[in-house]
């Protein structure tokens, strides 16, 4: 292997580790509003309904992001946003966990997990931006499989790590707000190590500059953005995939954690937080792992196109998996591992085409960081609408017919793939 060579695959394997250590950052507060939550508030007696209703508001700032987008857009470096609000979002997750651990009103609960979602969802903007940035379109699309598994992973983390050791916690004759307390406390210090990280690490591209060099035409930028975002090429198709393409995977991942703690008389599965958050953080990290891997390796060979059948497919077949948990409840851990297993791998195989279609979607304008940004709102607010009723819906229907319901609402994904299938170049997403 000659220089040039070595060189090449050194800089190959220092952006793999930016890019895990980034998407696992990003996904860490997400994690906290999106899944932790809800989950600490079946612990303390809120009802499904109240619970995805809350979830729901909660999940606003990510809908928003796109209106301050172009504000991270125009003003400053991208890899400057990024260390900054990891940084405050280290501190606003500090201060949560001492309010969970001394209480505090529940009115200052919700401003601090609101506040953690506006300085997630900035971050958001700047990390994408700064993803496309840093990386060519081959090696965007080659690391699309393992930025979607470390978003995926520190989901997991969350879902596995976070609430078992709560769940241990407690066990141990901790309160649940001490536990809480005690274990966001520690993630916190682990945000702020990886802000300082990340301050070390990242690369410093000379394209990361601010998309106006008029910082006083802000008004004039946010105009613009929008204004190019809706000339787009299908436009309205593009809005309608970015709402519908998870609609069903949505509604089951919104109740299942519900559906896994809830008592046995109630339809659920009645599994303590020890066990719920090992079976999520051990055999659904190597499925995880394996599905947006493999995913992006797969499209990186033969292309988008070539793999958005299996996609949708592998995204949605799980659904009936919880149909069947549901009817029968069965005690077996093995088989309630397994059907995790199924679900995290699906969804790391099959939400690798969601993103990289938003990639297609937004390349190759000037303005792709701001536009992507916006894609990424409406993505959110695909999520956060099922959650208004999916509560509701879940005590209305019972968990195997909601489960019934969840299937239902995956046609729209199938239809989304054979249209997309029609106008998307065959060598997208290759090398």
């Amino acid at each position: 292997m000659d220089l040039s060579s070595e060189k090449k695959v050194s800089l190959q394997r220092v952006a793999a580790l930016w890019v895990a250590t980034l998407y696992f950052t990003q996904g860490l507060p997400n994690a906290i509003v999106d899944l932790v939550a809800p989950v600490a508030m079946k612990d303390f007696g809120f009802e499904n309904a109240v619970i995805t209703f809350v979830a729901a508001w909660a999940y606003l700032p990510w809908v928003l992001k796109a209106l301050w987008s172009p504000l991270v857009d125009s003003i400053g470096r991208k890899r400057s946003w990024i260390v900054k609000t990891q940084l405050a979002g280290a501190i606003l997750l500090l201060v949560f966990a001492a309010s969970l651990s001394f209480g505090v009103p529940a009115s200052l609960i919700v401003l601090l997990l609101f506040s953690m979602a506006v300085v997630s969802a900035t971050h958001d903007i700047a990390a994408d931006g700064f993803y496309m940035l840093a990386l060519d379109s081959g090696k965007q699309a080659f690391f699309s499989g393992w930025r979607s598994t470390f978003f995926r992973l520190s989901q997991i983390f969350a879902k596995g790590g976070i609430i078992a050791a709560a769940g241990v916690l407690t066990a141990h004759g901790a309160t649940a707000g001490a536990a809480w307390g005690y274990v966001l406390g520690g993630v916190a210090l682990l945000m702020g190590g990886l802000a300082l990280f990340h301050a070390l690490v990242l690369p410093a591209p000379q394209n990361d500059l601010p998309a106006s060099e008029n910082k006083t035409s802000l008004a004039a930028d946010f105009r613009e953005t929008w204004k190019t975002f809706f000339q787009k090429e299908r436009i309205g198709f593009l809005l309608v995939f970015l709402l519908f393409f998870r609609f069903g995977e949505v509604q089951l991942g919104v109740i299942s954690p519900l559906f896994f703690k809830d008592a046995i008389e109630q339809g659920g599965l009645a599994l303590d937080n020890r066990v719920f958050g090992l079976l999520n953080g051990t055999f659904g990290v190597v499925a995880m792992l394996a599905g947006g891997v493999i995913a992006g390796w797969l499209v990186s060979r033969n292309g988008l196109r070539a793999w958005l059948w299996p996609m949708i497919l592998l995204l949605n077949l799980p659904d009936l998996i919880y149909v069947a948990l549901a009817h029968w409840q069965p005690e077996s851990l093995a088989l309630i591992g397994s059907s995790i297993v199924v679900e995290q791998f699906g969804y790391g195989f099959g939400f690798t085409g969601y993103m990289l279609y938003m990639l297609y979607a937004c390349a190759g304008t000037r303005r792709a960081v701001a536009h992507y940004a916006i894609c990424t709102g409406f993505m959110a607010l695909g999520v956060m609408l099922p959650k208004f009723w999916a509560g509701a819906l879940q005590e209305w229907l019972g968990y195997e017919n909601f489960f019934w319901w969840a299937i239902l609402c995956t046609l729209p994904g199938f239809w989304l793939v054979f249209k997309t299938r029609r106008f998307l170049p065959a060598e997208f997403g290759k090398n």
